[in-house]
C-alpha cells in the first residue's frame, strides 16, 4: 500500500482545523510529516510535536529540508508571497513530486473528512 505524505503550512485557524480533522483518520495511507508554523506557542503546533510530527517556522525551510519526502504541502498560510516562493523553491530544486494544495482545496477536503465524522 502507498503512503501519502503530508505537510501543512499554516497552523492558525482553518490550519489547526484542517490538522486535527487529518489527524483523526485513522490510516496508514496517509501520514501528516511536517507541519510549519511561526507562532510556536499555538496549541496546534504544540499538539503535532507530541504526535512526533517534524516543526518548522518557516514553510519554505520545511519544504528545502524535506525536499521529494512531500508528497502533498496543504499551503495554509494564506500569503502570497509564501505560496509564490514555494513553487519556486520547487522549481529551483526540480522536486516533480510534490503537489501544492492551496486554501480551497484543502478546505474541501476537510469538508469531507468531517461530513464523515
Amino acid at each position: 500500500m502507498r503512503r501519502i505524505n503530508v505537510a501543512i503550512a499554516g497552523l492558525g485557524r482553518v490550519g489547526s482545523q484542517f490538522l486535527d480533522a487529518l489527524l483523526s483518520v485513522s490510516t496508514d495511507a496517509v501520514k501528516v510529516i511536517a507541519v510549519a508554523e511561526p507562532r510556536e506557542e499555538l496549541e496546534s503546533v504544540k499538539k503535532a510535536k507530541e504526535r512526533g510530527i517534524a516543526y518548522y517556522r518557516d514553510a519554505r525551510d520545511m519544504l528545502r529540508s524535506l525536499e521529494d519526502a512531500i508528497d502533498v504541502l496543504f499551503d495554509l498560510t494564506g500569503d502570497a508571497i509564501v505560496k509564490t516562493e514555494l513553487y519556486e523553491i520547487l522549481s529551483q530544486t526540480a522536486n516533480k513530486k510534490t503537489i501544492i494544495v492551496p486554501e480551497p482545496v484543502a478546505f474541501l477536503i476537510w469538508s469531507l473528512l468531517n461530513s464523515k465524522a
